[in-house]
């Protein structure tokens, strides 16, 4: 089968002991049967799994450049525990038993992997999520998801770590050269796009000398339409123009709120809904290469290096409404509103407002660009001598991701031009049906036009160091081994926010330019009304135009409604003048966070003879933090620096064991250990970001401590051959020194804010739950039906203790991140030659957010995907492949706490990829 899933519980352990353990399985299993393929990594996978002390799953690749799904982070969703989050359809973030992405370690070959997030909104800094879109699953060997801890792990996944091992040039003795061609096909753009792949390695010098040398290359077209709505809001009765500063919302007060139905609970009114087409074409590099020295048995020295790269030119169109002051200027028309859970299903908004105020259409291009470059370089070395191991290395990894966003709007507003907007739900879908009076497929109305640069650029750098002694006594004691080492890390992230708008006024007459908070006259002479509005529509019809595309041409969207409608662009932005956002930063969103750690460690491993096998690992982790949080602040209106310094030391214990009650089939686990992880980088700026229109905002906190949990697993595996077994799982996490989102009331600048901000609360989290795993080869059937096998796993969360509540109605709230059931089924045939696999993940409801825009809560809705691929290998060195993803055409949508209340409704449509391979 040309692409291998594997999931499995493995511990890791370098080259030789795994070799060691493989050939030991193969003595215990049936001679009579050949494993080859898809087998042969299972079998070598459940070998691994015997031995093992700390609860790992793996996946695997049966060849060079053979590995499953397209990438990384679509690799990952199929093992246990293990949900996933995308962006255009791509795998892009992953949770780990409930831990959002933030909260879990990535290493490749054992150095940090570091965040490339962002988005040019205000308050969208660094964190340490790890986006997985641009590293290629052709350099990997094998990714393990760590779900217990050692004490010489690097602290810092409280769900797990996941470890991307790459492939190197002692893996096999005999040189090769190998690569892939093949085409991706969109089916929502339309088009087939190119990847590359290449993977070389010799070793020279009398086999002491390895180099490994591979590149990939790739344009997808990323392509997504959703139909959207911000938030939901309740409005007050008396001065709807502010909501958030009154009582119907910030207090709670429902008597203040418009209730239509008179239920005596304030109705919600959708905020902001918009049509979304995305279309962004990307370029990405990946380069991998390692030169290894291994003189002798004893000693190996390295020096490795991984660098992707990531281009893509962004022409996303909107179509959206303003609505969150439109009660206040004209209201709503109350005869022809329908509720449903308390929420406007059809809501129609009257405009008795003057131009420039009042509910309005904004046709809106987000173009630009999104760079995002990552480095990872290690050198290190590895020396035994008699019974002991030493190790050292040094590290050096970088980020940088630059969202170089210019907004072009052009808006309709006016009781004139636009006396009254409707949005209707009520469809299938509840999504948002757009009708309005205006020809969306014309300029009608328009009479202003903005264009707005809002460059973010985040970096982060790592450099550490490591060294570690291990020490072997002799084999007639209980002691395998002791183990102590010392690490050292420093991290620096930093986020730079500029903005610059200028805009063209057809109502005032005016062309204006605002920086960074400072507003001035363009250069351009103010003029009337009439020619500025003459000139506005001139721009749009000689530099605008339809698009190209349908909207939701893929999916479901629930109704037939606008599917067109004017797009700006480029040329546009071109013509009107990209204002230079470089003159002045945004200093409120601009901070820089240094965090240094050093940690020393003692483990040791043993082996019981208890009339039973008892095995396992003990010791614990001594780590001390310090941070340093700089940027800026503003008090009165006025902005002034602000630095903020903390540190923190914890004690971090373990325990993983392991017992063979049947030897060679009944395997049984127990771990507990004491884990953390770091807030985020934006978490610790000492920021405030504010959003004048919807008076909201958040805020970072310098003093945040890291969220600890102890975590505990109990597992049984039984083995019914080298290929076959069934297990399960239980565990436990309890998280203290919780960080959680706050919301309260704070006057700034004479204005009243919602400000949301992170703070350790002295709330214990409780996530517990059981995974079940099992995969079977059907090698026991007669003729054909002996190629078939399936591989299935399950996983129940449940948590308690969160005290995030429903900020409308004190409800409680799930942990964020947690759906309480996922699964995961593949079902596939190999013979050898032809191989295809069929593959399934699901996931149910989980919580986004406590407190959302509007103050809901926001959730992902349960999510399913079918996947699947064939293989021919024509000859030992050509194979041809076809892959598709997402065959159900699924659409994710997100809701505001209702069905009625949906935030997003996404649809991706179909890829299809096909190819081929060769190796030399």
């Amino acid at each position: 089968m040309a692409l291998l899933l594997t999931s499995t519980s493995v511990f890791a352990q370098d080259a030789q002991q795994q070799n060691t353990r493989e050939t030991a399985a193969d003595d215990t299993s049936r001679a009579d049967i050949i494993v080859t393929g898809i087998r042969k990594s299972l079998a070598d996978s459940l070998a691994v799994k015997r031995d093992s002390a700390q609860v790992v799953d793996a996946i695997s690749a049966e060849d060079v450049g053979k590995f499953p799904d397209k990438n990384i982070g679509e690799a990952l969703q199929r093992i246990t525990g293990v949900q996933i989050t995308r962006s255009g359809g791509e795998g892009q973030a992953i949770t780990i038993r409930g831990a959002d992405a933030s909260l879990n370690r990535v290493e490749i070959n054992g150095q940090s992997a570091l965040s490339t997030s962002i988005a040019a909104a205000a308050g969208n800094g660094s964190n340490r999520a790890v986006d997985f879109r641009d590293l290629p699953a052709e350099f990997v060997s094998r990714l393990e998801v760590l779900k217990s801890a050692t004490p010489d792990m690097t602290e810092g996944g409280l769900g797990g770590t996941v470890r991307i091992i790459t492939r190197r040039p002692f893996d096999s003795k005999e040189g090769y050269l190998a690569g892939s061609a093949q085409g991706i096909y969109n089916e929502l753009a339309d088009k087939v796009d190119p990847k590359f792949a290449v993977i070389g390695s010799k070793l020279f010098a009398h086999d002491t000398i390895g180099v490994l040398l591979s590149g990939t290359y790739e344009e997808p077209t990323i392509r997504y339409d959703q139909a959207r709505t911000t938030g939901w809001r309740q409005v007050e009765t008396t001065q709807p123009a502010t909501p958030a500063a009154q009582n119907c919302l910030s207090g709670r007060n429902q008597a203040r709120c418009v209730d239509l139905d008179g239920s005596g609970f304030g109705d919600f009114y959708p905020d902001i809904p918009r049509y979304i087409t995305a279309t962004e074409p990307t370029k990405r590099y990946a380069l991998n290469g390692i030169l290894e020295w291994r003189p002798s048995d004893d000693f190996r020295a390295y020096v490795e290096g991984t660098y992707t790269r990531s281009d893509t030119t962004s022409d996303d169109q909107y179509l959206q409404l303003s609505t969150t002051q439109s009660v206040a200027n004209g209201g709503i028309d109350p005869t022809g509103v329908v509720i449903r859970d308390e929420t406007a299903q059809t809501v129609t908004f009257v405009n008795s407002s003057n131009p420039g105020s009042g509910p309005s259409v904004n046709y809106r291009s987000v173009i630009g660009s999104l760079n995002r470059r990552t480095f990872n370089g290690i050198l290190g070395a590895e020396w035994t001598t008699g019974k002991f191991k030493l190790s050292a290395r040094g590290t050096y990894a970088a980020s940088r991701v630059l969202n170089d966003e210019v907004d072009v709007t052009a808006s309709v507003s006016g009781k004139d031009a636009l006396p009254w907007i409707t949005i209707d739900y009520n469809n299938p879908q509840n999504a948002p049906n757009i009708i309005l009076p205006i020809d969306t497929t014309t300029t009608e109305g328009i009479n202003t036009l903005s264009v707005e640069a809002r460059p973010r650029l985040n970096k982060q750098r790592e450099t550490g160091a490591k060294f570690d002694a291990e020490y072997k006594p002799d084999e007639s004691g209980f002691l395998t081994s002791l183990k102590s080492g010392v690490e050292l890390n420093q991290l620096v992230s930093s986020s730079r926010f500029q903005n610059a708008v200028y805009t063209l006024n057809g109502i005032t007459g005016q062309t204006t330019l605002t920086r960074s908070g400072v507003t001035g006259t363009q250069v351009l002479a103010t003029t009337t009304p009439a020619a500025q509005l003459a000139k506005i529509q001139d721009l749009l019809n000689t530099y605008g135009g339809m698009g190209d595309g349908s909207f939701f041409k893929t999916g479901d969207l629930g109704f037939s409604g606008i599917d067109r409608w004017w797009n700006l662009g480029d040329n546009l932005a071109n013509e009107v003048g990209i204002p230079d956002p470089y003159t002045s930063i945004s200093p409120l969103d601009t901070y820089k966070v240094r965090e240094s750690t050093i940690a020393g460690y003692f483990q040791g491993s043993f082996n019981l003879d208890l009339g039973f096998d008892l095995s396992g690992v003990v010791g614990a982790r001594l780590v001390h933090t310090r941070t340093v949080s700089s940027g800026s602040q503003s008090t009165d209106g006025v902005i002034t620096p602000a630095r903020y310094t903390g540190e923190y030391t914890v004690l971090l214990p373990s325990l993983n064991l392991r017992s063979e009650v049947i030897p060679r089939k009944l395997v049984v686990r127990a771990t507990a250990s004491d884990v953390l992880a770091r807030p985020a980088p934006s978490q610790m700026a000492p920021n405030v970001r504010l959003d004048s229109v919807a008076l909201t905002g958040s805020r970072g906190n310098p003093g945040l401590k890291p969220y600890r949990a102890w975590q505990y697993d109990l597992g049984f595996e039984y083995y019914l051959s080298r290929t076959n077994y069934v297990s399960v799982t239980a565990f436990r996490k309890d998280i203290k020194s919780f960080i959680d989102t706050q919301s309260q009331e704070e006057e700034i600048d004479g204005q009243v804010y919602t400000i949301r901000l992170p703070v350790n609360g002295t709330q214990h989290v409780t996530i517990q739950g059981f995974e079940a795993g099992a995969q079977l080869g059907l090698d026991f059937l007669p003729g054909l039906l002996s190629n078939l096998g399936v591989t299935a796993n399950y996983t129940f969360n449940s948590d308690s203790g969160y005290e995030g509540k429903d900020y409308f109605t004190g409800g409680s709230l799930p942990f964020p991140g947690v759906s309480r059931n996922s699964y995961n089924a593949s079902v596939f045939y190999d013979d050898g030659r032809f191989a295809i696999r069929g593959s399934y993940n699901w996931r149910s409801r989980y919580l986004i957010n406590a407190v959302d825009r509007g103050n809901n809560p926001s959730f992902g809705e349960s999510f399913g995907q079918f996947d699947a691929s064939a293989s021919y290998v024509i000859n030992p060195h050509v194979s041809v492949f076809l892959e598709g993803v997402n065959l159900t055409d699924s659409t994710r949508i997100e809701n505001a706490n209702s069905i009625y209340r949906r935030n997003v409704i996404e649809t991706y449509g179909r890829r299809v990829y096909f190819g081929v391979r060769a190796k030399l």
